[in-house]
């Protein structure tokens, strides 16, 4: 079973943080500059944190990870990218 997440970041370190875009873009969607949703399992979610626990300093690092509902229940508020194009798992274009 698979559950919508939201990670966001601040990394102190241009280093650390373009190694951390490089791994969570792998996985995710890109909401804003360092805000990413994306669904998979939880197993999978376990590894990814497991992955960025090696990439970031836990003192100088701020990385935060929510549960969410799917994006089709989001609304947005304010300006839209036109460069940015959700699209829900059943293939609609959500913005």
């Amino acid at each position: 079973m698979t559950t919508c997440f939201i990670i966001a970041y601040d990394i102190k370190n241009k280093s650390r943080l373009q190694r951390l875009q490089r791994l969570i873009s792998n996985q995710l969607w890109q909401l804003q500059y360092s805000v990413y949703y994306g669904r998979m399992t939880h197993q999978a979610m376990d590894s990814l944190i497991v992955n960025i626990k090696k990439i970031i300093h836990k003192d100088d690092d701020d990385v935060r990870i929510y549960e969410v509902e799917p994006i089709e229940n989001a609304f947005v508020i304010g300006k839209r990218d036109d460069d940015i194009m959700m699209i829900s798992d059943s293939g609609k274009l959500l913005i």
